[in-house]
């Protein structure tokens, strides 16, 4: 997991996040080889070979630990007016969606993305009337080098323009305002009943598109007019396995 902020340009932080053995990977009784250090949570050894990262969770994390660690420092950014990005890479079955989305549900098992709007909408309570918020949805994946809008499918192949800023944005993706953590969770769904899903030799289900989750976080002071805009960006890739392992072929491929 990576995850990046605009409150300092060069605020990059990769997180490693191991998952336990699967029950597959028990019946066949593979060895759990990741060794982690007690007082050290930047390192990993395997083997005789150590492994640097910002930060590394091992198996035993909970979904609340990796939210406190990777993510909520960036929301907070966010909500103070920069943009910031948070996006899961590994191989199909490494946990990339448990990681950003989890049980979506369930308080104790919900993942990176469920918190964040949790935490969003906690913070915008905080405030009495004259402070404004008004937050805006768009939820698109990519696909075979299209971008497709997963609140209207019909919208399947938008472009990626700049604006006076030089900061991208999808032209013509569908915006959604939301006024409640329902809301969001709701839209969430949305898409995700949307969104392609394709079969492998991995995993059957694993989808093989990257989807882009965005929360426009806009707000205003009536009283000293300050008006102040975030952008978090929220993306769970696609499987990083090498080809030869998928069985991918056609479309697929």
């Amino acid at each position: 997991m990576s995850n990046k902020n605009s409150a300092d340009s060069d605020a990059i932080r990769v997180c490693c996040r191991f998952r336990p053995l699967n029950s597959k990977e028990k019946a066949r009784g593979d060895e759990y080889i990741p060794k982690f250090f007690k007082d050290n949570h930047q390192q990993v050894k395997f083997q005789e070979k150590t492994y640097n990262f910002d930060y590394v969770f091992p198996s035993e994390t909970t979904q609340e630990q990796l939210y406190i660690s990777a993510a909520k420092p960036i929301v907070a950014d966010v909500l103070q007016g920069f943009n910031g990005t948070i996006f899961a890479y590994g191989q199909t079955s490494a946990g990339k969606t448990h990681s950003m989305e989890g049980v979506m549900h369930n308080q104790e098992l919900r993942g990176v993305i469920p918190r964040i709007v949790s935490d969003i909408f906690e913070y915008i309570y905080q405030f009495d009337e004259s402070v404004v918020f008004h937050i805006q949805i768009s939820y698109f994946e990519i696909y075979l080098d299209k971008i497709r809008d997963l609140l209207d499918p019909t919208k399947s192949n938008l472009a990626v323009h700049e604006d006076v800023n030089r900061v991208p944005y999808v032209k013509g993706a569908t915006e959604r305002f939301v006024a409640s953590e329902e809301e969001v969770l709701a839209v969430l769904d949305e898409g995700k009943n949307n969104r392609k899903v394709a079969s492998t030799n991995m995993n059957a289900d694993s989808s093989r598109s990257h989807s882009i989750f965005l929360i426009n976080v806009k707000q205003e002071d009536t009283k000293t007019e300050t008006k102040l805009t975030g952008k978090l960006y929220l993306v769970d890739l696609a499987g990083s396995e090498k080809v030869g392992k998928t069985g991918a072929e056609g479309e697929t491929l």
